[in-house]
Order: C-alpha cells, then sequence, then structure tokens
C-alpha cells in the first residue's frame, strides 16, 4: 500500500439512538364498491352453500372409497376489478389465507384460502351478519351492514382450482405428463415434520414421486413433487393447506467457445512478476468444477480446496465454464495481466464446488445443491473468509421480481444464522441467449427479465456493459453502452429490489451485413481454459465475465479492508459506481431531470459501472465515512409491536473549507446496505404479508436545519412530546412557525423514493459547498412494514438487524484538502477513547 493511501474513515459514536414513531400516516382507506345488500348477500350466501353441499358430497364419497381428505376446502375470491378485497378478514376465524393473485387482464384481486370443515361457519356467520345486521359505533346505528369491509369488497366466491394455486407461468402448468413442481406448503401453525409425514402418505397413494428434500421459512414448507394435473387436482383434495404450486427452477446449459492460443511463455514471465499472497481470502465459485492443471490456476487453486456439492460428481470441469470463471476471478483482465512489464499482486485464492454435474443438474434439485455446496465448504473449512460467485440462472423463472424458491433460499444462506454469519454473494442476472434477440439489441434486453435466482434482495446481482468495439466496423453496443447479453428488471412491478446492482464488462456482438450478427472473440475476455495442455486460453462473455470480475473486485476490496462486515462491502462496491455518459445518451435519459427516468436507468443498469480506486480509497477531494451499527427495529409493547429506535448521525465534517468553497459543485452521497431474513409466499407482499423482515430509510437534514428541527419532524414522539409542553391536542397538527417541514425531495438525483427497494439504497445530491456544509446530519430509521414486526407468532420482535452506513463527500479537483483534517481529527479522538 502507498504512502499516499488514504484509507475510508471508519467511525463510531457519532450517532445517538431514540424511541421511535414514524410521522408517515397510513394509506386512507378505498372508497367501497356499490352493492345492492340483499342480492349482494344473498348471491354470496348461495354460492357458498351450494360449494359446501358439494364439498360434503365429495368427502362422502372418498370416505367410501377410502381416499384420504383434505377435511376442508379451498376457496378463492375475486375483486371487482382494481379493488382489494380485505385480506386480513379472509386470513381469520381459523380460515387460512394462501396467496394473492392480480388478474393483468381483467384487474381483479383473486385471494386463495383453505378452510377447514369445522370453521364454515365463520364464513357464513359474516354474510348473514351481514345480510341481518348493522354496524353499530359507541352504541350508534350507522345504518352501515355489519361486515360491510369485507363482504363488499367481494364480488364472487368459489371452489379453488389448480389454476388457482399455481404461480408459475400457466405454459408450465402440468398436462397428461408428470412435471418436477414445488409444493408451497402452509406450516405456520403446524409442525412441518408432521405435514411432510401426512403428505407422504398421500402421495404414496396417488404415485407422486417426491425428492424427499424440504426448505422450511417462517410461513411456508417447500417440497418438491413430480406430479400430473389429475395428481395435483387429487392433492388438493387429499391434503389441507397448499398454498402454491410452481414449476421446480431449472438451470440453464452453458456454451463455451473453444479457441486455442498458445502463449506459454507470456504465462511464464507473467508469474515470475507476481507477488502470491492470501491473507484468508478467498472466492469460492459454483459452478462446474474447476481444474487446476492451468499454470495461472495452480498458485491460486490447491486440490484441498476443490469440492463437489455431490461427492459422486467428481471434482473436475468436464464442461469448462468453471475454469473459465476462475481465469477472471483470479486475475481480473487477464490481458493486462499478462502484458503488464511490471509487478501483479494477487491477494485472493479461489475455492472451486461443483455444483453442475457432467450428465446435467436434475433441475428440480436446484435450490438443494446450492445450500448443499456451501454447506460442504463451511464445514470442511470453517475459517476461510468466502465471496460466493454464482453465474447459473434458471431461464424459466422470472415472475416480474417476485421472489422464487432459488432466491428466497439464496436471501435465507445470505442472512445467516447469527450476525457473524452473513455472506457476500455475487450472483449473474442471466443471459440474453438468442441470435434474434441480439438482432433486436436493445429493445429485446429490456424486454427480457433478470432471472432467478438475481431477484434475492441480499446478493449483488452483477450485470454487463461493454468497452470492447472494433475500431473500423460496427458492433450492436456502443462504447461503454449495455452489453447485448444483459438481462434488465424494467418488466417488473415497481416494488421489488433495483437488478442488476452494478454492471461490469461482458463483451459485445459484431454487426453484420444483412442485418446479421456474431460473436467474436476480440469482443470477449481472455480466459482460462479447461485443456490446459492442448489450449491455454479460451474466451468468456456475458454476465459469466461481468459476474467473474465483480469477484475479482470484491477480493481487492476486502484484502484491503479484511474486518469490513459483508454488508459494508457491498455498499463500497455499489458507493463507488456510476452511469457513463453513453449509457445517458442510448436510452436519451438526462441527468437529474426525471424520477422516472432514473428508475429505467437503474432497472437496466443499476448504480453503474463501480470503480475500485474509489472503493478502496479517499483522495483530498474524496471524503468517505463508514459507520457499521445494530438497530432494533420493533420492540413488543403490550400486546402491541412498535417501532422501537431510529439513529441520528452527526459526522464531523469540513465545514469550514466547505463554507470557503461557496457555490462550488459538491456532492454528497449516501449508501446504506443491510440483509433482510426473507419470508416467500405469494399473499400480495402487502404490509402484514411482507417478503423482508424489515426495511430501513435514510433521511438527510435541510440545508441550514436545526437539528432540534430534524429530530422533530422526523420522529411522531418528539412531535408528541412538543404537543404536551405546548398544551396542544395530541390530534392538532404543528404549524410552520413551531417546525419546519421536509423540503429539497427534489435535490435527490435519483429521486427521493426510488432507491429504497430492496435491502441496499444508494443517493446522492450535488448541491453546492456551501449547502453541504450544514448537512452533515442524518436518520436512519425502520418502516413500520415487515414481518418482524407483522407475525407475533414467529416472535421476531426483538430482534436486531445490522447496517453499514456510507456517507462521502466529493468536491471539485485541484481545492483545498478536505480528507486530511477530517482523519487526523477522527484518529486523535480515537486515541483519546482508548
Amino acid at each position: 500500500m502507498s504512502d499516499d493511501h488514504k484509507p475510508h474513515l471508519f467511525v463510531k459514536d457519532v450517532f445517538t439512538s431514540q424511541k421511535f414513531t414514524t410521522t408517515q400516516k397510513g394509506n386512507s382507506s378505498k372508497a367501497l364498491p356499490e352493492r345492492d345488500r340483499a342480492n349482494h348477500g344473498n348471491n354470496l350466501l348461495s354460492a357458498i352453500n351450494e360449494i359446501w353441499d358439494q364439498h360434503i358430497f365429495e368427502s362422502a364419497d372418498r370416505k367410501e372409497k377410502e381416499l384420504p381428505s383434505a377435511e376442508g376446502e379451498y376457496l378463492t375470491f375475486k375483486s371487482s376489478a382494481n379493488d382489494n378485497l380485505k385480506l386480513e378478514s379472509l386470513d381469520s376465524k381459523g380460515a387460512k389465507l394462501l396467496n394473492v393473485k392480480r388478474d393483468s387482464e381483467t384487474h381483479e384481486q383473486i385471494a386463495t384460502i383453505f378452510i377447514p370443515e369445522d370453521k364454515i361457519g365463520g364464513l357464513v356467520k359474516n354474510v348473514e351478519e351481514y345480510l341481518t345486521k348493522n354496524f353499530r359505533y359507541k352504541g350508534e346505528d350507522t345504518g352501515k351492514p355489519k361486515n360491510q369491509a369485507l363482504i363488499d369488497t367481494i364480488d364472487s366466491v368459489r371452489r379453488a382450482t389448480i389454476e388457482n394455486l399455481w404461480s408459475s407461468s400457466v405454459e408450465f402448468l402440468p398436462r397428461d405428463q408428470q412435471v418436477w413442481c414445488e409444493l408451497w406448503l402452509d406450516t405456520e401453525e403446524v409442525s412441518p415434520e408432521k405435514m411432510l409425514t401426512t403428505l407422504g402418505r398421500v402421495n404414496k397413494i396417488f404415485g407422486i414421486e417426491s425428492t424427499g428434500q424440504f426448505f422450511t421459512f417462517p410461513q411456508r414448507t417447500i417440497v418438491i413433487v413430480r406430479a400430473n394435473y389429475i395428481q395435483l387436482v387429487e392433492l388438493i383434495k387429499s391434503f389441507p393447506l397448499i398454498a402454491e404450486i410452481r414449476k421446480a427452477e431449472e438451470p440453464n446449459s452453458f456454451w463455451l467457445n473453444e479457441i486455442t492460443v498458445a502463449r506459454e511463455d507470456w504465462i511464464t514471465d507473467a508469474l515470475q512478476n507476481t507477488d502470491f499472497t492470501n491473507d484468508n481470502n478467498f472466492v469460492t465459485i459454483l459452478d462446474s468444477g474447476i481444474n487446476n492443471g492451468h499454470k495461472l490456476l495452480q498458485p491460486i487453486l490447491a486440490d484441498k480446496d476443490r469440492h463437489a456439492a455431490d461427492a459422486s460428481w467428481g471434482i473436475t470441469d468436464n464442461n469448462g465454464h468453471g475454469t473459465m470463471m476462475a481465469g477472471v476471478v483470479g486475475y481480473g483482465n487477464l490481458n493486462s495481466f499478462l502484458e503488464n512489464p511490471y509487478a501483479n499482486y494477487v491477494n485472493h485464492q479461489i475455492e472451486s464446488v461443483k455444483i453442475l454435474p457432467v450428465n446435467g443438474n436434475h433441475f428440480y434439485q436446484y435450490p438443494f445443491v446450492m445450500s448443499d455446496a456451501i454447506s460442504t465448504v463451511q464445514i470442511v473449512n470453517p475459517h476461510y473468509r468466502r465471496i460466493y460467485c454464482m453465474a447459473v440462472t434458471s431461464e424459466y423463472q422470472n415472475d416480474f421480481g417476485k421472489p422464487s424458491t432459488w432466491s428466497a433460499v439464496l436471501d435465507n444462506i445470505i442472512f445467516g444464522d447469527d450476525p457473524e454469519d452473513k455472506k457476500i454473494f455475487v450472483v449473474s442476472v442471466g443471459n440474453v441467449r438468442e441470435e434474434e434477440d441480439w438482432k433486436n439489441y436493445p429493445q429485446s434486453n429490456l424486454n427480457l427479465a433478470v432471472e432467478s435466482p438475481a431477484q434475492s434482495w441480499n446478493s449483488i446481482g452483477i450485470g454487463a456493459f461493454t468497452e470492447k468495439i472494433f475500431p473500423d466496423r460496427p458492433t450492436l453496443a456502443g462504447h461503454s453502452e449495455l452489453s447485448p447479453f444483459s438481462r434488465t428488471s424494467i418488466s417488473w412491478e415497481n416494488s421489488w429490489p433495483i437488478k442488476p446492482d452494478v454492471v461490469f464488462e461482458g463483451g459485445n456482438i459484431e454487426g453484420l451485413a444483412n442485418a446479421n450478427v456474431a460473436q467474436h472473440d476480440d469482443l470477449e475476455m481472455l480466459t482460462t481454459s479447461r485443456n490446459a495442455v492442448t489450449n491455454n486460453f479460451t474466451t468468456i462473455n456475458a454476465t459469466s465475465s461481468a459476474t467473474a470480475l465483480a469477484s475479482n473486485f470484491l477480493a481487492k476490496l476486502r484484502d484491503s479492508y479484511p474486518d469490513a462486515w459483508p454488508e459494508t462491502c457491498r455498499a463500497l462496491l455499489i458507493h463507488s459506481a456510476r452511469w457513463t455518459q453513453a449509457m445517458y445518451d442510448q436510452f436519451g435519459f438526462e441527468a437529474g431531470k426525471k424520477s422516472s427516468e432514473a428508475l429505467e436507468m437503474l432497472r437496466i443498469y443499476g448504480y453503474g459501472v463501480p470503480n475500485l480506486q474509489r472503493a478502496l480509497s479517499c483522495q483530498s477531494n474524496y471524503l468517505t465515512f463508514i459507520s457499521e451499527e445494530v438497530l432494533q427495529p420493533y420492540e413488543k409493547t403490550g400486546s402491541n409491536i412498535k417501532t422501537k429506535d431510529i439513529h441520528y448521525y452527526e459526522f464531523p465534517w469540513p465545514k469550514e473549507i466547505l463554507e470557503n468553497l461557496g457555490d462550488a459543485a459538491t456532492t454528497l452521497r449516501i449508501t446504506l446496505s443491510y440483509f433482510i431474513e426473507p419470508n416467500p409466499g405469494d399473499k400480495g407482499y402487502s404490509t402484514k404479508y411482507s417478503y423482508q423482515s424489515t426495511a430501513l430509510r435514510f433521511v438527510l437534514i435541510n440545508p441550514g436545519e436545526d437539528f432540534d428541527n430534524f429530530k422533530l419532524r422526523t420522529n411522531k414522539i418528539n412531535q408528541d412530546t412538543l404537543k404536551t409542553e405546548l398544551g396542544m391536542d395530541p390530534k392538532e397538527s404543528l404549524d410552520s412557525a413551531t417546525m419546519e417541514k421536509e423540503k429539497g425531495s427534489e435535490r435527490w438525483a435519483l429521486g427521493a423514493d426510488n432507491v429504497f427497494k430492496g435491502s441496499i439504497h444508494s443517493n446522492y445530491w450535488t448541491g453546492t459547498a456551501a449547502e453541504i456544509a450544514s448537512c452533515n446530519k442524518l436518520a436512519i430509521y425502520p418502516q413500520a412494514s415487515g414481518w418482524w414486526k407483522q407475525l407475533k407468532r414467529q416472535a421476531k420482535y426483538n430482534s436486531t438487524i445490522r447496517y453499514s452506513l456510507i456517507v462521502s463527500i466529493e468536491t471539485p479537483e485541484n481545492t483545498q484538502d478536505i480528507y486530511t483534517p477530517i482523519a487526523t481529527r477522527i484518529t486523535l479522538e480515537n486515541l483519546v477513547k482508548i
């Protein structure tokens, strides 16, 4: 490390914690559909009674034939177009809400529930009371039907079908042939082991094959079975609480470009100039295995660090893709490494886990294989510090960003079993593979969505851009534009995370005459070949090369900051990323103009191209603070679960220097990174049924705003305390003379709210140095959503969450040094504390 190295400033004790209640008001209730009370109530009651009469008849018939019975009924409720059902009421009185969908054509909300035979009376009673009783408020008859909010939102009710439980694309629904499927079982109130035993007996009766493996989440247990349509129909007649049925996930096969490049002397010279060190810094590649006979791979991959998820598969690379990944993970840009006449430094090593056997992996096993692979290396070498790298995706699981089994399992693995078990996990977002789609670049990239498991909230999703062009003939992508291979999340529903997170080099495609296209070695990345004896090198492209480069980047970052949390490494990667001018120009975006355009940019390029120098260190005009802290988002008070803590930060700031710079353009950037505990299950992911355990946000003080006012407007507890002191009614609002309102939301370059999706949030504001001089205060607080708060049964309300907060200031080059005085101040303060 050079003497001029300016490390990031890790700060402690720069915040105070305070009890917190959100100032945000709940959503106002939507007007109920207009109904003719008698007709509507009687129609619903008639439909329910007809369904139940049919259920009783069929149950008796099954009993006579000695067939198992679900001892209850699956029902589907529909709303009117663009309306919402009252889900909490459907999920009560013994009924279990299983899944919630929205019909893309009719815009009806569709909810499927299971009602046990002894609980149907509750639903019938709700409708009868709607018909015969009025709601009373404080003893007074309101004239409105009792249970109106529930009954008026229901447009129709009928028996559920397999189609109502099927959550994958309808084209994959089994017909005559057996298909491997995921059963998502509701096990919130039932022992998973007990339910699986019962399911095993039912499967045996109807000839349904099962793998015997399962994953358990807070409200769901996922098992894999092979069944056709008729068998699935028998299954729901025989077994209760099947919340969803999905197509099991299938990994893509890999193609490989076999190119022979004889450069043995270059390899020898480069290795002689290389200093290999490894201070417990490993990149674990989950792929087709790696052949480490290659001269470049021998120093960084020991035989003892080659594994397989299943020992019977062996550890060699029969496919080639894993060895190709290893060359880039180990050395980054291999051309630069080989051609560098000066010393090279490689400060990490590789670990290999084979997850793709020779004969292709049975797709139904895939989340289990990944989980087994990670368990294998953790058991063999529990002390290794790892960055996980996986460029394998499922082509058929891209349901507009909704969590899949694979992505939920990945989120759970990254979250870990305890605070010390968090992980850095890099995964590709999937590729555009077909030649016809390449011809339709870049529209096809916008149409084709990020693939599973890259919708994972906690992983780092890697897309691709390219700098590879020909100087004298056309390529599909221009310099620094989106790679023709990269997928995007433009088509996802708005609430899901930003993916990709960032982009790295993924190669380009040559444009030929007559609108034809072709791949070319010079538009791809040089890497190591599995056939080292006859063929030292080959090329790699697409999100595979991008994911390998991201892993190499993170290995260098972790070498510089070995004790940094995984949350921090992820944050530094994203904090360092920027969009190129070519990215703005490619789709006609204009920086800072429209929030909607910023969101589109994020869903195409993520946060941009990471910069290693910026991620590793500060400069005289670039100052970065890092805070790693723990927050308790909720607590149980009596029988209620409420938000608990807010952290108020006050950073040591170069205030005088910034004030002296006056109108000089200065950028303040904030990144907040944390890992969520997942709770998958398609219940619409409303507040009560949210996927994430909790969600955090940051809010920045206004320029010139008093710190006390900032605390007042961001915390309802402070407002209530002030109202009491002033003798005000708690329902009154504080006037502008008493409390300055929030302003300046338009200052955020990426939009005020666009970045608050997923579990990493990054935004920046470019203002004058004088404005930013007074903006050294911000708050981190939990949102009221999150299943840790809503699901009392899980008793997670006292859980804490780690987060990493990064705040940086960047002033124009060749201006006064903002780093040295602050670094000196922090060092002296730390010495005093010791």
